[in-house]
């Protein structure tokens, strides 16, 4: 039994989330004490309980203390199979934290599986959707491992009803990821999306990305959309296709935030992550690491060590043992490691 101090780094869900999804990969059973302990309203919250709810479906897990509020946990797995797991946050809890789990855990299948998740699409302090599309999956795919997603429908806090599913594989071992810059940059691609909001919202926003990034040599397109849904939202993301990576950023509409203003926050990030010179954007570097840690290893470089990466590779450390190596280099942070099964 592998036993875990959830309010160890960054703190929140991350722990629980990658915990169990890392446990079913390399079938050891783990504990997780003091669920994010430091936050306002502790323990587990809907989020936390769907994605644990799909990394078991997956290896017909033994799971104590799965309840909303719980300060702890047990995750026992059984042996990962092909499965079809359809589950509901139950809330505008995040879709795409849910898929993070349930990817990850999928990839080491021996076979097909398909993923139906209904929550929230778009929701603060959560990767967006189209960035979880555009960013992680073509990122997933340099690795060597297959994943569809179908946004069905959009969903925003507080309403939910957003839907999504992904299918994962069919397996393969994944590959070592060795990027210490992105290459040259070939394209820009965006999403402006609003619900139950007037279409040039999503315009607006498109243009305002769009002219933060025309200083690069590289052609944008970003495309818009509108549809109904149970409640108004609207966002954006952008991405950057090079010819080692992709990078991403992604802004959320709020009341009171023109889609101006909306528009040029996603632009200006990711143009900031291309002037840097890293392989991989702040936040896909704690999406991917798992996958090199259990898979075939490697090395990326980021503008800098954030929270979150910083507590997968601690967790990473503490459930397989893997080393990290980790200097700076021309103002980046290079991070490199072995694989850990």
């Amino acid at each position: 039994m592998i036993e875990i101090d959830g309010a160890r780094g960054e703190g929140g869900g991350q722990v629980v989330r990658t915990a169990v999804a890392v446990s079913a990969a390399i079938g050891k059973a783990v504990h997780i004490t003091n669920i994010r302990a430091r936050r306002e309203r502790p323990g587990l919250a809907a989020q936390h309980v769907a994605a644990v709810r799909c990394v078991a479906a997956l290896c017909d897990a033994a799971v104590a203390d799965l309840e909303i509020g719980s300060p702890m946990l047990t995750f026992r797995p059984g042996p990962l199979r092909p499965a079809r797991a359809r589950i509901d946050v139950g809330t505008a809890g995040s879709i795409p934290l849910v898929l993070q789990a349930g990817i990850l855990a999928a990839s080491f299948s021996p076979g097909e599986t398909t993923l139906e998740i209904t929550g929230g699409t778009d929701v603060r302090k959560a990767p967006a959707t189209d960035y979880l599309a555009n960013v992680t999956v073509p990122l997933l795919a340099k690795l060597g491992i297959r994943v569809s997603l179908d946004i069905r429908k959009r969903g925003y806090h507080p309403r939910g009803g957003g839907e999504v599913a992904a299918v994962v594989g069919p397996p393969a071992k994944p590959l070592a990821f060795r990027v210490e810059g992105p290459g040259r940059l070939s394209s820009f691609g965006g999403h402006a999306h609003v619900v139950e909001l007037e279409a040039d919202i999503a315009k607006r926003m498109a243009d305002s990305a769009a002219r933060e990034l025309r200083s690069f040599p590289a052609p944008v397109r970003i495309e818009e959309s509108s549809q109904p849904g149970l409640g108004p939202g609207t966002g954006i993301t952008v991405w950057a296709r090079t010819d080692h990576s992709v990078l991403g950023a992604s802004a959320l509409g709020e009341r009171g935030l023109r889609a101006e203003n909306v528009g040029a926050i996603a632009g200006r990030e990711l143009a900031a992550e291309l002037r840097a010179g890293a392989s991989l954007d702040l936040h896909a570097a704690d999406q991917l690491v798992a996958y090199l840690v259990l898979g075939g290893g490697g090395a990326f470089t980021v503008r800098s060590l954030s929270t979150h990466l910083e507590t997968a590779m601690w967790l990473l450390t503490e459930m397989t043992g893997v080393r990290f190596t980790i200097e700076k280099r021309y103002g980046l942070m290079r991070v490199e490691c072995s694989p850990g099964r």
